[in-house]
């Protein structure tokens, strides 16, 4: 066997990082399980679907959601989420870089693609929990002062608060002749289930830690707090964890990441089936909202297979090129 063709097997084998003075993490990376035994052990993403799928938002919740700049990323947490393009999203970022390595290059996620994509406030205070409650006070005066109701010690996993008793705090749907303190408490439950479902979710399942309430305790000044930077920062967090290879789990904003990956690397997008971008006419009379609602249209993973059929049908031809020049260097 040839030098040219040992060299040749062993890119296939381990492709590590040609100047691993920079990628210093590769050893534990999840590509390097890739690389060597064709598969990264199986990894589960975390999003509370209970209390969002077929969510209709109540028309007065609208006023109250637009005037804390959360009505655009409510409209869109309902999509439905691509879970192996998220993994394959995973298995390229760098932590080193904070970035994708990809095929054509590097890219990443930036605060614009956030307050586009989301219509999340990027500018105004940093959001900073309190690691808990005010001296000598307890969670469950604090969030029975902002909910009118003490959760009872089952709705607690420590400092945590299970998102079923939030959910069940008032009805699925709002009564007609609700007045305007049953309004707000529905949006301030909404607003955290939010939180802990598709914004900031951690590794507790159903469970957000109680220091998420004070941000809903002043709905006038919720829209003051820069949440793009913070859901990008937590984002980053999951990803620069998640890409190890003894990681199993990944939490954060997933919608963000989904949409990212739709938008800035559009081949690996589902097809809209209904309404096009080019319909002009309709987009002009749809409710302004973040540049991610406008796949709130029907859209298909099956129409795409157009798309991966040629991206399949260029790896073969590269596989086929690199089994003949291997055989080449074999008979030399």
């Amino acid at each position: 066997m040839s030098g040219a063709t040992k060299s040749l097997k062993a890119i296939i084998r381990d492709q590590a990082p040609r100047d691993p003075s920079l990628l210093h993490l590769q050893a534990t990376h999840r590509s390097r399980s890739v690389w060597r035994t064709g598969a990264a052990p199986l990894q589960y993403f975390r999003r509370r679907d209970a209390n969002q799928s077929d969510l209709n938002i109540d028309v007065r919740l609208i006023p109250i959601l637009q005037a804390v700049d959360f009505y655009g990323v409510a409209r869109v947490s309902t999509l439905q989420l691509d879970w192996s393009l998220l993994g394959a999203l995973v298995e390229r970022w760098r932590p080193e870089t904070h970035s994708f390595h990809l095929p054509m290059g590097e890219c990443t996620i930036t605060l614009q693609d956030v307050g586009v994509l989301l219509g999340l406030p990027i500018d105004g205070e940093p959001v900073m929990c309190p690691v808990g409650p005010p001296p000598g006070q307890r969670w469950e005066t604090i969030i029975g002062e902002i909910f009118g109701q003490i959760p009872p010690p089952e709705a607690f996993n420590n400092s945590r608060l299970r998102l079923t008793w939030v959910e069940n705090l008032t009805p699925a749907r709002l009564h007609d002749d609700a007045g305007v303190e049953e309004i707000r408490l529905h949006a301030k439950c909404y607003l955290l289930q939010l939180f802990g479902g598709s914004l900031f979710t951690d590794h507790y399942g159903g469970l957000i830690h109680s220091s998420w309430v004070h941000f809903v305790r002043d709905l006038e000044a919720l829209g003051g707090y820069a949440w793009g930077l913070a859901v990008l920062a937590r984002l980053y967090r999951e990803l620069c964890n998640g890409c190890k290879a003894s990681i199993k789990e990944v939490a954060g904003c997933l919608l963000l990441l989904q949409l990212w990956a739709w938008e800035r690397l559009p081949t690996l997008a589902p097809v809209r089936t209904t309404i096009p971008l080019e319909d002009v006419a309709f987009w002009e009379h749809q409710l302004p909202g973040p540049h991610g609602a406008r796949w709130l249209v029907g859209h298909s993973f099956v129409e795409s297979v157009g798309h991966w059929m040629r991206l399949l049908h260029m790896s073969l031809f590269g596989s086929l090129m690199l089994g003949f020049l291997i055989h080449c260097q074999t008979i030399v």
